[in-house]
């Protein structure tokens, strides 16, 4: 109850208001709890006005696990009766299973590249509908792209990972997850792509359905134990936050994940990987799940250090969320746009390119940029650091 998380909360920073606030939403938690407050409509957009990204947890000096309290507060809630947003609902439906997914996913690249979609943004009748916000945020579906379950390593072999490739990033981030593959087989580490993985629940547990979670983390641990992996990495920072607390939220799995910047930036490189100088300059968001989730903020920045002549600038502000936070977007569009407009705003003239290790966090920075007409780029570090390889 101290207050030393107000000045790194984000909603606080917006509306100035305890009930915006870390210590403010625990309260109204304790009185939902206890039968002193019902959960109305004012209470349940304060809750929902949470990002779940963690800063005051990492800021709080008596270690308060914010974390798992906002995410019991919401399952509370849902089996007090109280239903997750339509669009929320809608996402975590798709996301429970892949097949499904990749199906609407060749919908939705159909409607953009037969020139459907751009004929509706034309007609302006998106703009009478209730999905006009969300199909505005689409980002490009790229072509499918499927792997292989196996990828030797090059040369002498050191090592087994396992690739989650995980539900979202599996349909929009195939690129990055081949700039993986390349990056791990060059370095001496054999691949592994379990074809059965699912979702990591990371969207499930931060929406009021911890049991769906658990039940893929429950499909998801033994398919990468059964393997005798050393590690298991993911392109995503939302998902390696996770998968990388299974073993506290389900007392299970003793597979070790990482997020793939966080592993590549361990290892120690052979001195035949002379990589390529690139004379750019680099801005660099830190997502808040790898700052205050997974730990180790200067992996990224310690991976692109190796390529010469690379000049790297950190994004100002980055302990403070850029308003991606996972289906943040649908629930609470006003916020995630005034959070990311702060952001932008401070952004160099010059800018060329941002890098960022999640998935969200790139897709709502990118939108922004582009709404503004900037020709600035947002794109995963591991592709700098395949443009550079010999």
């Amino acid at each position: 109850m101290c207050g030393l998380c107000l000045p790194h909360c984000p909603t606080y920073q917006l509306h100035h208001s305890e009930l915006e606030s870390p210590r403010g939403r625990i309260a109204l938690l304790q009185a939902v709890a206890a039968g002193k407050l019902s959960a109305d409509e004012s209470l349940l957009a304060h809750l929902d006005s949470c990002l779940v990204c963690r800063a005051c947890e990492k800021m709080c000096p008596s270690k308060v696990p914010y974390g798992d309290l906002i995410d019991a507060g919401r399952a509370l809630l849902r089996e007090q009766g109280q239903p997750a947003r339509p669009m929320v609902k809608q996402l975590l439906h798709q996301i429970s299973d892949k097949k499904r997914l990749q199906r609407n996913g060749s919908l939705l690249r159909s409607y953009q590249r037969s020139g459907v979609q751009r004929l509706l943004r034309a007609s302006g009748l998106l703009k009478l509908t209730s999905i006009a916000g969300a199909e505005k945020a689409l980002p490009p579906i790229p072509p499918r792209q499927t792997l292989a379950p196996l990828y030797p390593a090059t040369g002498a072999l050191r090592g087994r990972v396992g690739l989650f490739t995980g539900c979202i990033s599996s349909l929009l981030e195939g690129e990055v997850q081949q700039a993986a593959i390349a990056l791990l087989t060059t370095l001496g580490y054999e691949v592994h792509v379990p074809q059965n993985q699912r979702c990591c629940g990371s969207l499930h547990q931060h929406n009021g359905e911890p049991q769906r979670a658990a039940e893929l983390a429950d499909d998801n641990i033994p398919l990468f134990d059964e393997m005798g992996l050393d590690a298991v990495v993911s392109t995503a920072s939302g998902c390696a936050a996770q998968l990388s607390e299974y073993p506290r939220l389900y007392g299970q799995g003793h597979t070790p994940f990482y997020e793939v910047c966080d592993f590549l930036s361990t290892l120690e490189w052979p001195d035949t990987i002379q990589l390529k100088p690139l004379q750019q300059t680099v801005w660099l968001h830190l997502p808040c799940s790898q700052r205050n989730v997974i730990g180790n903020s200067g992996a990224v920045a310690q991976l692109l250090s190796r390529i010469p002549q690379l000049q790297l600038e950190a994004l100002p502000e980055n302990h403070l969320c850029c308003g991606s936070a996972g289906s943040y977007q649908l629930t609470r569009p006003d916020n995630a746009s005034a959070l990311r407009e702060r952001k932008l705003n401070l952004i160099d003239s010059t800018a060329e390119l941002i890098v960022s290790n999640n998935l969200g966090c790139a897709l709502h920075l990118q939108s922004g940029l582009e709404q503004r007409g900037s020709a600035v780029e947002v794109i995963h570090p591991l592709l700098l650091l395949v443009r550079a390889l010999p």
